[in-house]
């Protein structure tokens, strides 16, 4: 009805062959507004609802934790084989060290009662040089003095004062003797 004449859209060239616009050497254009429309809605959305992104994130806490927690499993169980090996490696040691004692024919207890026997017999020495030096009879007889003296003045003790002036010379003395043994050694 218009100029021109109506035609099928679809041409026949072979039977059964169908090609849409048979004539391709006039180039298509397209409305501005159609290509924009067209294009915004082909890009994928970059803004997740919020609910997707809540549970994403969750689900991404809760894995972050889980394997945190691994991993501090794991760092426990190393520090554990760690001290485990450490323990095995000292009593190893300490066996060798009662072996190569007991291959000298002393044991590990004899030894220590061999320590204390020598510290006995050593107190007793210092007990009977104490007795024996008149530094220390000094100090017995000031402290017996002393003593008597508070006694006798329970309720006035101030009159015991020559008494303990004389026992901490007594003291004073015995321990100038004391440093000056000390640091001969």
């Amino acid at each position: 009805m218009g100029a021109q004449g109506s035609k099928p859209d679809v041409e026949q060239t072979a039977p059964g062959d169908t090609s849409f616009f048979s004539n391709r050497d006039q180039p298509i254009q397209f409305s501005e507004s159609l290509i924009n429309h067209l294009s915004s809605q082909s890009l994928p959305s970059s803004s997740v609802p919020s609910s997707r992104q809540a549970a994403l994130d969750q689900h991404i806490q809760q894995r972050i934790t889980s394997e945190l927690q691994h991993l501090r499993q794991q760092e426990q169980q190393v520090r554990d084989e760690i001290e485990r090996a450490l323990e095995k490696e000292n009593l190893d040691r300490e066996r060798g060290a009662a072996e190569g004692e007991a291959a000298k024919g002393l044991s590990h207890s004899a030894t220590l009662m061999k320590d204390l026997e020598g510290l006995l017999e050593r107190s007793a020495g210092l007990r009977k040089q104490r007795e024996e030096t008149d530094e220390w009879r000094a100090v017995d007889d000031g402290k017996k003095a002393l003593h008597k003296c508070f006694l006798e003045n329970a309720k006035s003790p101030l009159d015991c004062r020559d008494e303990a002036e004389r026992f901490k010379q007594a003291v004073a003395v015995v321990e100038k003797a004391f440093f000056a043994t000390v640091s001969a050694n």
